[in-house]
């Protein structure tokens, strides 16, 4: 290994024993890959070791495939980002208001889904796309639609029923059909806990007085479209390839996804624009926390640097080891 490699590796070493991360990491440079390795357990009762196949649940890095499954859908006229969503659910009753734009950046008003009566109930059993989006319309808004940012899983929901309404596809055929069979993404896909899925990570939680133990139990049923998927840290490489090279949407298409929309977020990304290395850059990313796992995806636009990390520990702090990471990669080139 390059001097690189050899400190990345060996401060993830560092963090696993330390018990602050068990997974796996991918950084590119110029759309190469300049480390990938996998580091800790992906299952700690059988001691499977992590790799760069193991498939962890990705969390809300689930948006951005989300958001670009609607931006294709956009620029092929089927929809457009003002449309309100009386149009498509005619009984919402708040349906006048709230537009696709505002579901895609988080600025509706309409409450985050854990808001729901119930809700820690639904969350362990199979609850149907259409169902939930029933439910999550008749919450009352919580703000004026577009006039505040408030980071809500409920519009990315109702994102995914938009996407069945107008296809007539489920989201998780559309997805496959139409982003990952085209990328080769073989290993990412919704996660179901009835389907037998090789090399798939366990997840795990902190207890106080017993150490790690199982993550609690959730059907991903309901977080479709805002948080159900699971990836490799390979397959995150070709999809950040793809965002590169515009093989999905437009050169505008991919500019109206990391425009910020006056809230540090754009379509399913967060925007920063930040100094590294005393420079400029601009930095598109986001996290993906859900019931034993945290993850998180950064993309230095300016430099063409990507920073793949994937965990199976919910107490990892995500945002400290890409940080980490990052001044290692500037230190180092």
């Amino acid at each position: 290994m390059d001097s690189l490699s050899t400190a990345l590796y060996d401060y993830l070493e560092n963090k696993f024993q330390k018990e602050e991360f068990s997974g796996s990491v991918l950084v590119t440079k110029n759309n190469e890959k300049i480390f990938s390795a996998g580091v800790g357990l992906a299952n700690r009762e059988h001691l499977i070791k992590c790799t760069p196949e193991t498939k962890f649940r990705i969390g809300s890095i689930t948006k951005q495939f989300t958001s670009m499954a609607i931006m294709m859908l956009l620029e092929q006229r089927f929809l457009n980002e003002r449309d309100k969503l009386i149009k498509f659910f005619p009984n919402y009753i708040f349906g006048e208001s709230v537009t696709i734009h505002h579901l895609l950046t988080h600025t509706s008003g309409i409450p985050n889904i854990t808001q729901l009566q119930d809700f820690n109930k639904l969350m362990t059993e199979f609850t149907p796309l259409n169902l939930t989006t029933e439910l999550i319309m008749k919450l009352p808004l919580d703000f004026q639609p577009g006039s505040q940012f408030r980071y809500s899983n409920s519009g990315y929901l109702l994102l995914a029923q938009l996407i069945q309404v107008v296809t007539g596809q489920t989201y998780a055929e559309f997805l496959t059909k139409n982003i990952f069979c085209p990328l080769l993404m073989n290993s990412t896909g919704s996660d179901n806990y009835r389907e037998i899925i090789s090399q798939r990570a366990s997840g795990y939680e902190m207890d106080n007085t017993r150490g790690f133990v199982n993550s609690a139990f959730i059907d991903m049923s309901i977080a479709t479209g805002g948080g159900d998927l699971l990836s490799t840290t390979e397959d995150l490489y070709k999809w950040d390839r793809s965002l590169y090279f515009n093989k999905l949407v437009t050169s505008d298409g991919m500019q109206r996804l990391f425009t910020d929309y006056g809230f540090g977020y754009g379509y399913g990304w967060f925007i920063k624009d930040e100094l590294i290395n005393k420079r400029p850059s601009k930095s598109v990313f986001h996290g993906g926390g859900i019931v034993g796992f945290k993850n998180k995806i950064t993309r230095y636009l300016d430099d063409q640097v990507s920073i793949i990390v994937l965990n199976n520990l919910s107490t990892t702090d995500v945002d400290d080891i890409s940080n980490n990471i990052t001044n290692l990669i500037y230190q180092k080139s």
